[in-house]
Protein backbone atom coordinates (compact mmCIF):
# COMPACT_ATOMS: atom_id res chain seq x y z
CA UNK A 1 0.00 0.00 0.00
CA UNK A 2 1.13 3.35 -0.79
CA UNK A 3 1.34 6.31 1.82
CA UNK A 4 1.70 9.83 2.09
CA UNK A 5 3.74 11.02 5.04
CA UNK A 6 2.37 14.01 6.76
CA UNK A 7 3.62 16.18 9.13
CA UNK A 8 0.76 17.76 11.53
CA UNK A 9 1.08 20.51 14.33
CA UNK A 10 -1.51 20.37 16.89
CA UNK A 11 -1.84 21.53 20.45
CA UNK A 12 0.30 19.52 23.10
CA UNK A 13 -3.03 18.45 24.91
CA UNK A 14 -4.35 17.18 21.35
CA UNK A 15 -1.47 15.51 21.03
CA UNK A 16 -1.53 13.97 24.36
CA UNK A 17 -5.35 12.84 23.81
CA UNK A 18 -4.12 11.38 20.99
CA UNK A 19 -1.70 9.20 22.06
CA UNK A 20 -3.57 8.07 24.96
CA UNK A 21 -6.56 7.34 22.33
CA UNK A 22 -3.78 5.11 20.45
CA UNK A 23 -2.68 3.40 23.52
CA UNK A 24 -6.01 2.67 25.05
CA UNK A 25 -6.69 1.07 21.01
CA UNK A 26 -3.41 -0.57 20.96
CA UNK A 27 -2.87 1.50 17.66
CA UNK A 28 -1.04 3.61 16.25
CA UNK A 29 -0.72 7.21 16.19
CA UNK A 30 -0.72 6.86 12.68
CA UNK A 31 -3.82 4.63 12.61
CA UNK A 32 -5.50 6.71 14.38
CA UNK A 33 -5.25 9.87 12.34
CA UNK A 34 -5.81 7.67 9.72
CA UNK A 35 -8.99 6.49 10.83
CA UNK A 36 -10.16 10.05 11.58
CA UNK A 37 -9.38 11.42 8.35
CA UNK A 38 -11.03 8.34 6.85
CA UNK A 39 -14.28 9.18 9.03
CA UNK A 40 -14.33 12.90 8.06
CA UNK A 41 -13.84 11.85 4.41
CA UNK A 42 -17.02 9.65 4.36
CA UNK A 43 -18.96 12.55 6.26
CA UNK A 44 -17.74 14.96 3.81
CA UNK A 45 -19.10 12.15 1.13
CA UNK A 46 -22.51 11.49 2.88
CA UNK A 47 -22.90 15.85 3.29
CA UNK A 48 -22.47 16.42 -0.67
CA UNK A 49 -24.88 13.63 -1.45
CA UNK A 50 -27.45 14.53 1.11
CA UNK A 51 -27.08 17.88 -0.56
CA UNK A 52 -27.64 16.43 -3.45
CA UNK A 53 -30.65 14.41 -2.37
CA UNK A 54 -32.41 17.68 -1.26
CA UNK A 55 -31.79 19.58 -4.66
CA UNK A 56 -33.28 17.23 -6.34
CA UNK A 57 -36.28 16.09 -4.24
CA UNK A 58 -36.53 18.99 -1.55
CA UNK A 59 -35.47 19.00 2.01
CA UNK A 60 -37.07 17.30 4.55
CA UNK A 61 -38.76 19.70 7.24
CA UNK A 62 -37.80 19.88 10.11
CA UNK A 63 -41.06 18.25 11.95
CA UNK A 64 -40.37 14.77 10.19
CA UNK A 65 -36.65 14.85 11.27
CA UNK A 66 -37.75 15.43 14.87
CA UNK A 67 -40.40 12.51 15.06
CA UNK A 68 -37.78 9.98 12.95
CA UNK A 69 -35.44 11.05 15.82
CA UNK A 70 -37.56 10.24 18.31
CA UNK A 71 -38.87 7.46 16.95
CA UNK A 72 -35.05 5.97 17.19
CA UNK A 73 -34.39 7.14 20.58
CA UNK A 74 -37.43 4.96 21.55
CA UNK A 75 -36.19 2.16 19.64
CA UNK A 76 -32.80 1.90 20.70
CA UNK A 77 -34.12 2.06 24.51
CA UNK A 78 -36.24 -0.63 23.55
CA UNK A 79 -33.55 -2.34 22.28
CA UNK A 80 -31.39 -2.19 25.37
CA UNK A 81 -34.18 -3.16 27.53
CA UNK A 82 -35.22 -6.48 26.09
CA UNK A 83 -33.50 -9.10 23.28
CA UNK A 84 -34.94 -9.78 20.01
CA UNK A 85 -36.66 -12.66 18.98
CA UNK A 86 -33.75 -13.52 16.71
CA UNK A 87 -31.23 -13.20 20.42
CA UNK A 88 -33.83 -15.28 22.25
CA UNK A 89 -34.24 -18.25 19.71
CA UNK A 90 -30.25 -17.95 19.54
CA UNK A 91 -29.60 -18.82 23.50
CA UNK A 92 -33.12 -20.77 23.99
CA UNK A 93 -31.39 -23.28 21.26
Amino acid sequence: MAVDRLSVTVPSELGAALRALAAARGATVSTVVADAIAHQVRLAALDLALDDADRRFGRIDDARVTAAEAELVKAARRGTKRRSRRERRRTAA
